[in-house]
């Protein structure tokens, strides 16, 4: 029926507006012409739908955008200078995954800075599942974006209280699950990528970079870029992954099944 909203319509909304928003900020600071782009912009943008009759009547989050320096706020902007508004969190929602969604605009007036913040929402779409780049640049950028975000977007589920997600959270005690893609350099040098989840006994925060206070309980180890693209696209899964030699799963591999399952639910819910 339209205009009816699911739960996973909230949940997924929440998703991207707290796990695949902030990657924006990778390709701010890797993507030398989208830095030179925003390097004088200081706005901020709201980008919201409407939930009429939900618990919230109103789902949105700004972008924080100062000469540079950009962040992600949850909620509505007190007073912002651009306002992206859909008449449903479905429309949104297909909007992020690259549908023909459009929304309500208001702040034209600015139109440089609107059409800069199309393009690094565009931006986004490099992760999504039909994104096969060519460029050594853009596959580094692909993976690097699609495990920041899935590391966030696994901690976020937790957080947002999905009943599957929270109870294997709340079951483990101190535990890390890293992801590391090697670089040009192989094992041992600085990686190319490099991501965690902590797990905590009910509670979770991701991470980027190498968590180095604790050996890992599971390690996602990929030898290389192109490797980590073929599994990240599905080209190949985790088992005939680690036969090409693509990747190697050091640890449980019972719970690195488990966590492959909730990964595999959020580039559903989000691709």
């Amino acid at each position: 029926m339209t205009g009816q909203v699911t739960a996973t319509d909230i949940m997924t909304a929440k998703l991207f507006f707290n796990a695949a928003f902030p990657v924006m900020r990778v390709v701010l600071e890797d993507d030398p012409a989208m830095k030179s782009r925003f390097a004088g912009v200081k706005a901020v943008v709201q980008i919201g739908a409407k939930n009429p009759g939900g618990e919230e009547s109103f789902l949105a989050c700004h972008l924080v955008f100062d000469n540079g320096e950009f962040s992600v706020v949850q909620g509505p902007a007190e007073n912002p200078d651009i306002a992206l508004t859909f008449s449903t969190v479905a429309k949104m929602n297909a909007m992020f995954r690259g549908g023909a969604a459009l929304p309500s605009i208001r702040g034209f007036s600015k139109l440089g800075t609107l059409l800069k913040v199309f393009s690094l929402l565009m931006s986004l779409m490099i992760m999504m599942p039909s994104s096969r780049p060519k460029d050594a640049d853009k596959q580094k950028l692909k993976v690097k974006m699609s495990l920041y975000m899935i590391t966030r977007a696994l901690s976020i589920y937790n957080k947002l209280g999905d009943p599957d997600m929270a109870e294997w959270c709340r079951r483990q005690p101190d535990r890390i699950y890293q992801f590391l893609v090697d670089g040009d350099g192989g094992p041992g040098a600085e990686p190319a990528v490099a991501a965690y989840l902590r797990v905590k006994a009910g509670k979770s925060k991701s991470g980027h970079g190498v968590y180095t206070r604790r050996t890992p309980f599971v390690l996602f180890h990929f030898f290389s870029v192109p490797g980590a693209l073929k599994v990240l696209l599905k080209d190949v899964g985790f088992v005939e992954g680690v036969e090409q030699g693509c990747v190697e799963i050091v640890g449980s591999p019972e719970y690195a099944m488990y966590l492959n399952d909730f990964m595999s639910i959020l580039q559903g819910m989000l691709t």
